[in-house]
């Protein structure tokens, strides 16, 4: 729990930094931009999927606790997605929290009150925030059931090293390459703000649509807990052997 709120307090932290610094932000700013596509997907939920995904799976061995679990009167399946779920959601609020406090410590000194809830309600804005908290909530589904697979199988969480270089390192994958990563689908899913986002997509290959994106992300993360819960279902409750 407090790693997960030390990890969303990061971004919180560096917002302060960069508002003493006496700097006046706008929400098509380049360095919120980067704080939504870089730091919180590549970084943050990235991080707080994969460990907390991986002890969905595997603390319980860890702990040798885990035949007091299954000794509960309910089927496997029901345990391990139960306990997805609560991961997705605490994780998922933490990370949409801090996203939202990010925002506001940026752009509210610079804009005003006034022109700020403008913005937010006239403007579009909030549909905008929506849309990028509903694409962290995706992510951390989505490395969430990596993680869960990958603590079903290895005891060590190093596989994580070899993922985020996959994943961050989209930008310099061939072309044809970039759409076997989560990160490519995010990216597109992410509401425009920036003529600069056209660079971006230089790197990034171009966009998915919409319901791509969702078909992919959605598709690959019901595949990955599908697997989860077979491996689950099907584990025993050898501590030695872990």
């Amino acid at each position: 729990m407090w790693v997960n709120l030390g990890m969303a307090a990061i971004p919180i932290a560096l917002a302060l930094i960069i508002l003493f610094a006496g700097e006046a932000l706008g929400d098509n700013s380049p360095i919120y931009q980067g704080f939504v596509r870089i730091l919180y997907l590549h970084f943050i939920v990235f991080f707080v999927a994969n460990l907390f995904g991986f002890a969905v799976s595997r603390q319980e061995m860890e702990d040798r606790t885990l035949h007091y679990l299954l000794m509960q009167p309910l089927p496997r399946w029901l345990l391990l997605t139960s306990r997805f779920a609560a991961y997705l959601i605490l994780a998922g609020a933490t990370c949409v929290a801090s996203l939202w406090l990010t925002y506001l410590v940026l752009i509210l000194p610079g804009a005003g009150v006034e022109a700020l809830m403008r913005e937010l309600f006239t403007g579009g804005r909030l549909m905008g925030l929506v849309k990028e908290s509903a694409v962290i909530v995706l992510a951390l589904g989505f490395y969430g059931t990596i993680a869960v697979v990958m603590g079903s199988i290895f005891k060590s969480g190093l596989y994580a090293a070899l993922l985020i270089i996959w994943e961050a390192g989209v930008y310099y994958l061939p072309h044809t390459l970039k759409y076997w990563t989560g990160s490519h689908y995010f990216h597109s899913l992410l509401p425009e703000k920036l003529g600069a986002e056209r660079r971006l997509f230089q790197l990034l290959g171009e966009p998915a649509s919409v319901w791509l994106s969702l078909g992919v992300i959605c598709g690959v993360s019901l595949a990955l807990l599908t697997v989860a819960v077979l491996l689950f279902h099907f584990k025993e409750c050898l501590y030695s052997e872990a």
